[in-house]
Formats: C-alpha cells, sequence, structure tokens
C-alpha cells in the first residue's frame, strides 16, 4: 500500500474513525458508508481486499460511523444518533476528504448508508463526484411489509414451525423495536434474502471473527460493537420505517448508479424500479445483480469490482 493510515476525525460534536488506504495516492477517493442499523465497516478490510481489490483503483476509505464499532470509543458516541445526524457526519468527512485530496469523491453506500449517503449527495452535491448505491433503503413500509411476507410464506413453504412462530409472535409491521426487527431480519436471512449461501448465524460468525481478528480493534471495541448496534437499532429503526424517498428526495444533482440484487428480499427489487424511474438526476443506471441478494458487492464481488471501474473512468481528468 502507498497509503495505510488509520485515524480519528472530529465530525462535530462525535469523534470517529476512518482507515485510508490505496496503492497509490493518485487514485480517486472512494468513500464508503456501510450498511445498519449499528454495523461497523473498518473490520471489513480483509474481505474487501480479497474480494474486490478497490485499492487498486481507488484510495479507498472504511469509516466506522456514529455509533458503531470503533467509533464507540468517546463517551456518548450514540447520543444524537439518527439519519439526519448521520447524513451531517457524512457531509463534514465529504468535505474533510476534498480538503485533504484536493478533489471531491466517489461514495459507494450500502443499504442504509446508501440512503445516508444520497441524503449527503443531495446537500452537498459539490462534493460528491459519484454516488454508487446498493441495495438503498428506499421506501421503509415496503421494506418492512416485503421482508415479514417473504419470511413467514418461506417458513410456511418449508413447514418450519419454529420460524413460523416466532414470526406470528411479533406481528406483521411495523417492527420499530430491536427484537422484532431482529426476528424478522433472522429468517429473511435464512432463507436467502439477504446474502445467498449465508444464514443469520453465519453472517454474525463472520463479524465476530472480523473484529477479533482485526488489528484495528481491541476485545473492549467488539464487546462495545456488538452492543452499539442493538442501539443503534432502537434509535433508527422508526426512522427506517418511514423512509419514503421518491417524496422526500425527487432529485439529485449528482450521477448515481444504484445496484439491485434480483433476489433482494431486504430492499425490495420493485421499490428501486420505481425510484429509478422517477428520480431527476444528471446521469442515472439501474444496474441489475441477477444471482445476488441484498449485498451484491460480497455476493457478484467481480461484477461489482467492474461497475466501480466503469465509474472510475467516467471521472474528469485530475488536474
Amino acid at each position: 500500500m502507498d497509503i495505510d493510515l488509520r485515524e480519528p476525525v472530529q465530525l462535530g460534536e462525535s469523534t470517529q474513525w476512518i482507515r485510508i488506504r490505496s496503492a497509490n495516492a493518485r487514485n480517486p477517493i472512494l468513500l464508503l458508508v456501510q450498511m445498519g442499523p449499528g454495523l461497523p465497516m473498518i473490520n471489513e478490510v480483509p474481505a474487501f481486499g480479497r474480494a474486490l481489490s478497490l485499492e487498486d483503483d481507488f484510495t479507498v476509505i472504511y469509516w466506522d460511523q456514529r455509533g458503531c464499532g470503533r467509533s464507540l470509543r468517546s463517551a456518548g458516541a450514540t447520543r444524537g444518533l439518527s439519519l439526519p445526524a448521520m447524513t451531517g457526519d457524512t457531509e463534514r468527512l465529504l468535505a474533510l476528504l476534498r480538503d485533504r485530496f484536493d478533489r471531491p469523491a466517489v461514495v459507494a453506500g450500502f443499504s442504509m448508508g446508501a440512503t445516508i449517503a444520497a441524503l449527503a449527495a443531495a446537500r452537498r452535491p459539490d462534493l460528491v463526484a459519484a454516488l454508487v448505491t446498493v441495495g438503498m433503503d428506499i421506501d421503509g413500509p415496503a421494506i418492512e411489509t416485503n421482508a415479514y411476507q417473504f419470511a413467514l410464506a418461506a417458513a410456511h413453504a418449508r413447514n418450519n414451525r419454529r420460524a413460523i412462530r416466532q414470526l406470528e409472535a411479533i406481528g406483521p409491521p411495523p417492527h420499530l423495536e430491536p427484537r422484532q426487527f431482529a426476528t424478522r431480519s433472522r429468517w429473511a436471512a435464512n432463507f436467502g434474502g439477504v446474502r445467498t449461501g449465508h444464514t443469520h448465524s453465519s453472517m454474525a460468525r463472520g463479524l465476530l471473527v472480523s473484529l477479533l481478528r482485526s488489528p484495528d480493534y481491541s476485545l473492549a471495541d467488539t464487546v462495545r460493537a456488538f452492543r452499539g448496534i442493538t442501539a443503534a437499532q432502537a434509535a433508527l429503526l422508526p426512522e427506517l420505517a418511514a423512509l419514503d424517498l421518491p417524496r422526500t428526495l425527487p432529485r439529485l444533482d449528482t450521477p448515481i448508479v444504484m445496484a439491485q440484487g434480483r433476489h433482494d428480499q431486504v430492499a425490495p427489487p420493485s421499490a428501486a424500479e420505481r425510484y429509478a424511474e422517477s428520480l431527476q438526476a444528471p446521469h442515472k443506471q439501474l444496474v441489475w445483480f441477477e444471482h445476488s441478494a441484498h449485498m451484491p458487492h460480497l455476493e457478484e464481488p467481480q461484477r461489482f469490482r467492474r461497475l466501480l471501474a466503469q465509474v472510475r473512468l467516467g471521472l474528469p481528468a485530475r488536474a
């Protein structure tokens, strides 16, 4: 690596952590905004390196957002946790990156992180060269209803009595409490609606192992990270359930590429299709990943890397 730095950044009243990696310091900037609620990103450096090798083409910024991972070290790290606060953090970080590297960043956001990235790009298009969204949260009621109905139908089709019992116990959406959300997410994942070939348990084990093996986290950081996930869910679920981007974000002044898994049962493809049709933007593209669910960047990594390479080619030449 030409650059491999881990450092804190002050974003408003919150101290948060980033890791910057690049094989060439002249590469375009790529900010990664992780899915959630509450999931860290710096721990993904090895997995992203193996699957995507993003550092060959970009100067990559891995970021533990407010209330996530290493950024939970500061006192009151979950105070004021909300989508507007996290959008403001994103704007501030993009401004710091622009001042430091003298150019706007490509932003790749995943699920909830894609929503936050889009909201920040709408407010500060001058800081975003291009926006890539992956399984973006667009329509809160549609997300909840689709995931619940998918999980319940799959449970009945498999005659999985435990799943049926637990899903019927929480009832139909809205699911505004972490316990309800965890039940719905667990069974949607177990039936293949989140990441093909993975269950909720296998993804949770993967998260734990990535934190424990990472040099960026202590054991205390790992414990805080898992506790922070529940705290973030409690704070953010009501806002996520009310999302309506076609109404609140009908226009972007930034080029956008939407990556959508055809088998996504968390962010339904129908919502992505409707939004792509209605959104006003200088350039917009909806790219289907036919063999993916909610995480096409890890389910079809070679194709996702090619997509980012195409975005890179479309950037204006650096003076």
